[in-house]
């Protein structure tokens, strides 16, 4: 059993998982635990009472650790830890904090993205305050009405001397409000093979934050609108040319969506081991509450449920690891895992009854968070489409 385990988890689901790490990337994964105790989880309840995103200063905190150059080169002054490790990073933050994690992992990811896409002239220019958190970045590709159809992309990137003009806004963007630089997919020409990508500084002239959108849960994320109104971009800041921006997207979805998968199967995992130390401690009736049958078989469905959810995101994420193709493994992780863990964590708190509502087990806020789960990186209904389109080839 690894070091991680161990401590904190005898005989859980992160065995194998832990199983594939290297001792440095379990060593990562310890310090995350400890960033979630001491910082992340009293955060994440604040930002639920009080709607604030999270603050630069936790970013800082989390670089502090040489957590914000997770995946980044150690070349470049990152710990070029393998995907399989960024996944167990994020497991243990979303754990006790979904909408938190979700704008960490989000935040450490841009660095890896600007670290391996960006020139050696852009990287000497940002990358070092990046992975020291004294900058935050952030990709906006998504539009109003637009959701997941890239291809119907509205904002516009014009070529001028010396560079690109930029026009139009972008909405549901993680970090955006506590962002310096954007990543903006923009178009250059009709069609998918008009997409480039561009890294866009958000203090210069024309670039412009619209705020958070108002969220009823998952404030902790930042997320919210940008505008671009004749925003010029140097052509250097061209990080994909036209056409590139949208492969590159697609080839991204299905980690982004694995590690989604990752992030609602250990909110579960959660709420049961919670639900169940619950059962052990409460007595009904002369007996413990998990000897009545009755509440022990539901909690049995919420951990049949569970292993399948977790076996199905580790399939997935070792391909990704390995360089394969896992578009459908993928969708098949994120469909599952984000389907099972609301009724699965309302299965768990209606086992404690009104004590579930109890500030200190974090499951309301971890309840109403994790509905983010079924619309980031893909709704449940594109899901279905990206599966029904392998049936043929798949039980022909």
């Amino acid at each position: 059993m690894s070091a991680i385990s161990e401590a904190n988890h005898p005989s859980s689901i992160y065995d194998e998982w832990d199983a594939l790490l290297a001792p440095e990337e379990a060593g990562l994964v310890r310090k995350a635990q400890a960033f979630c105790d001491s910082e992340l989880i009293p955060f994440a309840e604040h930002a639920h009472r009080t709607g604030n995103a999270l603050p630069r200063e936790l970013v800082q905190s989390w670089a502090a650790l040489g957590l914000q150059g997770l995946q980044t080169p150690r070349e470049l002054g990152g710990q070029g830890a393998s995907y399989l490790a960024k996944i167990r990073v994020v497991q243990v933050l979303a754990r006790s904090a979904f909408a938190a994690a979700f704008s960490l992992n989000n935040s450490h990811s841009m660095v890896h993205m600007i670290a391996t896409q960006a020139s050696a002239e852009l990287r000497e220019r940002y990358l070092g305050d990046l992975l020291s958190g004294k900058l935050v970045a952030c990709i906006a590709l998504t539009e109003r009405g637009g959701g997941s159809d890239l291809a119907a992309m509205k904002t516009t990137a014009k070529k001028v001397s010396g560079g690109w003009i930029l026009n139009g806004e972008k909405a549901w963007i993680t970090n955006a409000t506590i962002s310096d630089l954007a990543v903006v997919g923009a178009q250059t020409a009709a069609g998918t093979k008009g997409i480039g990508r561009f890294l866009v500084p958000l203090q210069g002239r024309g670039a412009e934050r619209l705020g958070a959108h108002p969220l009823d849960a998952g404030s902790a994320s930042g997320v919210g609108a940008l505008r671009f109104s004749d925003t010029f971009v140097p052509e250097d800041h061209l990080l994909e040319r036209p056409g590139e921006g949208f492969k590159r997207s697609m080839s991204a979805i299905n980690g982004a969506r694995v590690h989604v998968a990752a992030m609602a199967t250990a909110c579960l995992e959660r709420a049961l081991e919670v639900a169940v130390s619950y059962g052990q401690r409460r007595a009904v009736f002369g007996e413990p509450l998990l000897e009545h049958q009755g509440l022990r078989w539901q909690l049995a469905e919420v951990a049949n449920e569970l292993e399948a959810a977790n076996a199905l995101v580790l399939r997935a994420a070792r391909l990704i690891n390995a360089g394969e193709s896992a578009e459908l493994p993928a969708a098949h992780a994120k469909k599952f895992a984000t389907s099972r863990v609301v009724s699965g964590i309302e299965r768990c708190m209606q086992s404690m009854g009104a004590n579930a509502l109890s500030r200190e087990h974090g499951l309301h806020r971890q309840l109403a968070e994790i509905k983010m789960a079924s619309y980031a990186d893909g709704t449940t209904e594109i899901l279905n489409e990206r599966i029904g389109s392998h049936l043929v080839r798949r039980y022909p």
